[in-house]
């Protein structure tokens, strides 16, 4: 397990090289899910926090559509950033609501709300950089979605390696 570990490690190391960003002092948050990417991403990013000089805020939504497990999670993401001693915000948003006031599908409902959650804490906290795991299905259904949005040429890509918050 530890060679896995250094393995993972290293290519996240590398990943912050080849970002080039001025890392140092920087608030990041990481969203925590609670869900296997997230939490490693939360691992890595810790372990990575005193080498590259930032700090790390844990961000977690509960979009209100899974009940009892969904407070679980939340509780999980808590008590894991308490164990970790990090700083953590815990929101909770009603999707549904969301997205019949909208007129949303339900993913793009909870993907609005939960970005937008981010934003207000990143605002909030004086980050710049908020940190979400993505796998390679992520990339896939995104390059579709775009596809489907017509896109055309210029939608052809994944997910982006870093997307900086501005505040206005």
């Amino acid at each position: 397990m530890k060679q896995k570990h250094s393995a993972i490690t290293a290519e996240a190391e590398n990943f912050f090289q080849r970002l080039e960003l001025p890392l140092k002092g920087e608030l990041l948050l990481v969203a925590v899910s609670g869900g296997a990417d997230s939490v490693c991403l939360l691992y890595q990013l810790k372990d990575l926090k005193n080498k590259f000089g930032f700090k790390l805020h844990v961000v977690h939504l509960n979009h209100g559509l899974r009940g009892e497990e969904a407070r679980a999670d939340a509780l999980f993401v808590e008590n894991l950033a308490k164990e970790l001693g990090l700083p953590a915000t815990i929101g909770k948003e009603d999707t549904p609501a969301y997205k019949e006031k909208h007129r949303l599908s339900l993913e793009e409902a909870a993907r609005q709300l939960r970005y937008s959650f981010f934003c207000r804490v990143a605002a909030e906290m004086g980050a710049s950089i908020v940190a979400v795991g993505h796998t390679t299905d992520d990339h896939i259904e995104t390059v579709l979605l775009h596809i489907l949005r017509g896109s055309g040429t210029r939608g052809l890509k994944g997910l982006e390696g870093v997307s900086r918050y501005k505040s206005d």
